[in-house]
């Protein structure tokens, strides 16, 4: 401000203010999305807790959920997803790096996300199969933190097991400049490509349950770790694609 030229401080003063103002109230925002999510968290396991012991109840009786309660089912474990997500993203807006920087063994990640994932490829009567290089090359080199990296494959994933057609395929392609997650769901139209990865966006009329948020932060986490997500449809597959851009 002392440097610019006298005529011009008091505009360049009225915009500073403006910016300290802009970034405090985008702060308080993200602290309010913060704070709701984890005070929403305990409430929400207690009813989870109580319609579980409501439906032993009701199956030990002998009776048979009815539509409307598979819906109450359906719409507790959504909104307890939802609000994990927001809680994560909340976080990993704060982050300007990964907090740790290690080599990343990705079959230890992935190991024990095939297996989290089983039950809901299972129900969704999907294949789920992970494919890896040729013994002489290794995985995409990447040194960040493990926990969030299998975090954002989980999300790729969970998203691409959702939206695949009974008896279908996903599969994990890990190459050695690339990894990608493939499904043969619908995919995306063209002009929507553009928009995957912005925050609670979902296709009209889409019938999949979800919050729009998986992509989201699967994009912020590629984004720590000097990574780009990009997507694309080819002929009966859609693919999501990471790699260094």
């Amino acid at each position: 401000l002392g440097q610019a030229p006298s005529e011009l401080r008091p505009l360049v003063g009225a915009m500073n203010g403006l910016f300290s103002r802009i970034e405090a109230m985008l702060a308080r925002e993200r602290r309010f999305t913060a704070d709701a999510a984890h005070e929403l968290r305990t409430p929400l396991a207690a009813l989870q807790a109580q319609w579980d012991t409501a439906q032993l109840e009701a199956a030990g009786a002998g009776h048979a959920a009815t539509p409307a309660q598979a819906k109450v089912g359906e719409g507790l474990a959504r909104l307890s997803r939802l609000v994990t997500q927001m809680l994560a993203l909340s976080r990993l807006e704060h982050l300007d790096a990964p907090a740790q920087r290690t080599a990343i063994d990705w079959a230890a990640l992935v190991e024990p996300l095939f297996s989290e994932l089983l039950p809901l490829a299972e129900a969704q009567q999907v294949e789920l199969e992970c494919q890896w290089p040729p013994r002489a090359a290794k995985p995409l080199l990447v040194q960040g933190d493990g926990a969030l990296l299998a975090l954002m494959l989980r999300n790729l994933l969970d998203n691409a097991l959702r939206h695949s057609p009974p008896h279908g395929r996903v599969i994990l392609r890990l190459a050695a400049d690339a990894i990608e997650v493939i499904d043969q769901g619908p995919g995306v139209p063209e002009a929507q490509l553009q928009r995957l990865g912005d925050r609670f966006f979902r296709l009209p009329g889409q019938a999949h349950a979800g919050s729009g948020l998986g992509l989201s932060i699967a994009t912020r986490i590629a984004a720590l770790h000097g990574l780009v997500l990009q997507a694309r449809r080819e002929p009966g597959v859609f693919v999501v694609r990471l790699s260094r851009g």
